[in-house]
């Protein structure tokens, strides 16, 4: 037992030295707690998952400074979270606070070290901070609100702003699809206001290839995309398609003969040179919600993001589209098959019934794939779960 307690000692000094001499936490950290990554986590949902808003993971990597790469964390690094006396106050609101939140996440003998670790981290350096935006140049990055459901959805939560058999999803322009082909892009980013730099975001000034000669105008607005990584079906490994990633939207603020100055008005992932455009059409937020015709399975094929668990209000793929009959609105249920077990006395085969693992909404539809939001989660989802259709209200 001593040597455990004198192993754990050594961990938590350890983890202060390292907080004082390198991390370099600054005095409106100073309330700042840590967190211990752990496989699959990234800064996005770290930001989400302590912050209730994954878009400020830029915040949370310019506190932990000796993170060089922000694409690149690894299990067993302590990342300072962000206290909420640097967060922005308009639309952001911590899902519990932030010691709560901690103390979950962090092993059993860890919590009850944590006002060590505060005071050890607010240790003021020299750190050069960032320099705010021109007030008038301000746009803030739009938010990842959470959707509403209406009780026409099992395990749906009633809003009084949703009417009855409506699904709300605020995020829809940025939820991405699967799209088998190249899509005809309008033009791309092909340089920076600022070019010491190799990510964007809203209200960052960039360059296009399209002006006068393309029949742009001032106050056009594009999408920004980019063609990710090719999704394969799991059970047949046919391909299935590119992920088509809605990172924001910029508006033109002036326009030359072969190209424009742009602004991002909106950033949902990281920005770069060479993320191609498409025209920006407004889209509803708002879908009637219907039942399927028929019993259509297929699988969870990908997310919009690269995580290895999903949960509730996360974006997902599946491997079954407009081809199939699937509409905007269907919902499915989410489950696994378990494993047949023998009759002790007969010796026959029994087939137990599925495990649920939860629900999805269908809000876009493609020819062979949709777009889905997960609306419940009773289970950890990942790739390649199986999913039915709902053709009766109730089936879970």
């Amino acid at each position: 037992m001593k040597n455990y307690k004198r192993i754990l000692f050594g961990f938590c000094g350890g983890l202060i030295m390292l907080f004082i001499s390198v991390y370099g936490m600054t005095d409106s950290n100073k309330d700042a707690l840590v967190y211990i990554v752990k496989q699959g986590d990234t800064l996005w949902n770290i930001s989400l998952r302590f912050n209730a808003n994954p878009f400020i993971w830029p915040k949370l990597w310019e506190q932990n400074k000796y993170i060089t790469n922000p694409h690149l964390i690894y299990p067993g690094e302590p990342i300072a979270l962000l206290p909420t006396s640097v967060l922005p106050v308009t639309g952001v609101t911590a899902a519990q606070p932030l010691s709560a939140a901690v103390a979950q996440e962090m092993p059993e003998a860890i919590p009850s070290k944590i006002p060590q670790l505060q005071a050890a981290i607010t240790t003021p350096t020299s750190a050069p901070q960032v320099q705010e935006q021109p007030q008038e140049m301000e746009q803030p990055i739009e938010q990842e609100e959470a959707p509403s459901i209406s009780t026409a959805v099992p395990y749906g939560v009633q809003f009084v702003s949703a009417p009855v058999n409506t699904y709300v999803f605020p995020s829809m322009g940025s939820a991405g699809f699967i799209s088998r082909h190249e899509l005809a892009a309008a033009g791309e980013i092909v340089a920076a206001n600022n070019p010491g730099r190799t990510i964007f975001a809203a209200p960052d000034v960039v360059f296009v290839n399209l002006g006068s000669n393309a029949g742009v105008k001032e106050g056009d607005e594009f999408n920004i995309y980019t063609k990710d990584v090719k999704v394969y079906d799991p059970e047949t490994d046919d391909f299935l398609g590119y992920r088509i990633k809605i990172l924001g939207r910029l508006k033109i603020t002036k326009v030359e003969k072969d190209v424009s100055t742009a602004i991002i008005t909106q950033s949902n992932e990281e920005i770069r040179v060479h993320d191609k455009l498409v025209p920006y059409e407004p889209g509803t937020k708002t879908i009637d919600l219907t039942l399927a015709q028929n019993p259509i399975q297929g699988y969870v094929i990908c997310g919009k993001h690269n995580l290895t668990i999903y949960g509730e209000n996360d974006v997902v793929y599946i491997d079954r589209g407009s081809d199939e009959g699937v509409q905007p609105g269907n919902t499915f249920v989410i489950y696994k098959d378990r494993k047949p077990v023998e009759d002790p006395v007969t010796h026959d085969t029994l087939h137990l019934p599925k495990e649920i693992l939860g629900k999805l909404t269908i809000i876009k539809v493609q020819g062979n794939t949709s777009t889905a939001v997960i609306t419940k989660s009773v289970q950890e989802i990942r790739i390649g779960d199986r999913i039915l259709a709902d053709t009766a209200s109730g089936i879970i």
